[in-house]
């Protein structure tokens, strides 16, 4: 009996078994073809830096002008020991400019030379005048009764001027009245006036020459 319940089983199971189908199979392919995606970096272009260069201008040194040396040679004339010297100008617009100045020329540095009939032809020379200084000269126009003469004074009365007008010379006394123009103040001068009363001489004229162009170079307001 068990070997005939066994024997239906296994053909019951072979039946079964032939009855059912093959499972399917899946081809499963060997390579798989995975996509590439290849990111492009952006190329960033680097961007050129140009530099100025700001040219460094120096401060030229400072530099001391080199003064001028005036030698001393032996002048022309007589040296004026005693007498008057008086100077100015009246100004056609700057009339508060408008001055004279005066006084003794004794110890200063006043000279002139007297032409062929002994007259005084020629006044040069620097002197104290009051509280300021004047240096002046003054040449007669040969025969003609005509000078020209030029200045500067210091102190109260502050002018640099130039004249040409009429002259008279005598032995003792010169004298130049004109118009003429101011370097200081600049105006033109209705009327310019050196006169130059002569005391007493001695026979060497006398000037310190660098003295002279100090006084007479100096910029106007260092020698105010």
């Amino acid at each position: 009996m068990k070997r005939w319940i066994a024997g239906v089983s296994i053909a019951v199971t072979s039946v079964a078994l032939s009855a059912t189908p093959a499972a399917s199979q899946t081809d499963v392919p060997s390579t798989v073809d995975v996509p590439t995606t290849i990111a492009e970096t952006p190329t960033t272009v680097a961007t050129p830096t140009t530099v100025v260069e700001t040219p460094t201008t120096e401060a030229p040194p400072a530099t001391t002008p080199t003064p001028t040396t005036i030698p001393q040679v032996d002048l022309p004339g007589e040296h004026v020991v005693a007498g008057q010297l008086s100077l100015g100008a009246t100004f056609k617009e700057q009339t508060a400019a408008s001055c004279t100045v005066s006084g003794s020329v004794a110890g200063g540095e006043i000279n002139i030379i007297k032409d062929e009939a002994g007259n005084i032809g020629v006044v040069y020379g620097k002197a104290d005048l009051g509280a300021g200084q004047a240096g002046v000269v003054m040449v007669a126009l040969g025969p003609l009764p005509l000078a020209i003469g030029a200045f500067r004074t210091t102190g109260t009365c502050n002018q640099d001027v130039v004249g040409i007008g009429s002259y008279e010379g005598t032995p003792t006394s010169a004298k130049l009245s004109s118009v003429g123009y101011g370097l200081y103040p600049r105006d033109f001068a209705n009327l310019v006036e050196i006169q130059l009363d002569v005391a007493g001489t001695e026979p060497t004229a006398s000037l310190n020459l660098q003295g002279a162009y100090d006084f007479l170079a100096a910029p106007r307001d260092a020698a105010n």
